[in-house]
């Protein structure tokens, strides 16, 4: 299972594809905050095994475009299945330059409280515009043109903002070594919850980067509530055989970086 990332569907006419390699600069304002969602069991095929599930999941999102921006998150998950019951624990830590095109990351794994998978590197984005990427102890290697995720994101912001309706670009989220092509479905806008901002329905669709056959199903998709400023409700995740709904339960929107030091966390810190 992959995390939220966070950070579309497909058949419009009014498609918006990203200049691969040169995105344009965002210019919406996201804002930090921690975000915690109840996740319980949309559906599961008969193949999946699955019976029932309910977790956490915890999603801060820190910084400001003059350091850089800190994604924090951990997924905890109760999966009942016909042969025993399974408990998944997912942690991932980032940060993000826009400017610079730096990108860190590190993320764990664990079921059944036994590690599962280990990943930790960091990418740069290079004057030609591609991307070098560093696992662990690894040789660099290049993986081409593509956008990181909050990048990804507020490119998709401005779209909406701008009236469009398909985003779609490559993408690098370091969860794997590959590059995918996320394609994202932007609805019309809507009046916030309340006083709050505007925002957009939106479904991801994620792409292995060779694939262009619009048949093509894709490895997996996230659909959410997406407000201007970066929060989103109402997730659902949809990874082939079960999907995956997420409840915004608490929201606290959090005070902007004074731009006086980088953001810290283990990815940060590589």
């Amino acid at each position: 299972m992959r995390t939220l990332a966070v950070t579309g569907i497909f058949c419009s006419t009014f498609a918006m594809t990203a200049a691969a390699g040169m995105p344009p600069q965002p210019g919406v304002t996201l804002e930090p905050h921690r975000a915690v969602y109840d996740l319980t069991l949309a559906w599961a095929s008969g193949q999946s095994g699955i019976e029932g599930l309910h977790g956490r999941f915890v999603y801060s999102f820190t910084g400001a475009p003059c350091e850089g921006y800190v994604t924090e998150m951990r997924m905890v998950t109760d999966i009942a299945r016909e042969h025993g019951a399974m408990v998944t624990d997912q942690t991932s830590s980032s940060f993000e330059d826009l400017e610079k095109g730096a990108f860190s990351f590190s993320s764990k794994m664990f079921a059944d409280y036994n590690l599962q998978s280990e990943t930790a590197g960091e990418a740069n984005r290079a004057a030609d515009h591609k991307i070098a990427v560093k696992l662990g102890d690894q040789n660099p290697f290049d993986i081409g043109k593509a956008q990181f995720p909050t990048e990804y994101l507020a490119n998709v912001l401005d779209a909406a903002a701008a009236g469009k309706h398909v985003y779609e670009a490559a993408s690098f989220d370091g969860s794997g070594e590959e590059v995918m092509r996320a394609v994202t479905l932007i609805g019309d806008r809507e009046k916030g919850v309340g006083s709050g901002p505007d925002q957009w329905p939106v479904t991801t669709a994620y792409f292995p980067i060779a694939t262009h056959d619009g048949d093509q199903t894709p490895d997996y998709t996230v659909s959410m509530l997406l407000a201007e400023n970066g929060v989103s409700r109402d997730l659902l995740m949809d990874f082939g055989n079960f999907k995956m709904a997420g409840h915004l339960d608490k929201l606290e929107m959090l005070d902007p970086a004074a731009c006086e030091g980088l953001p810290t966390t283990a990815a940060s810190q590589r």
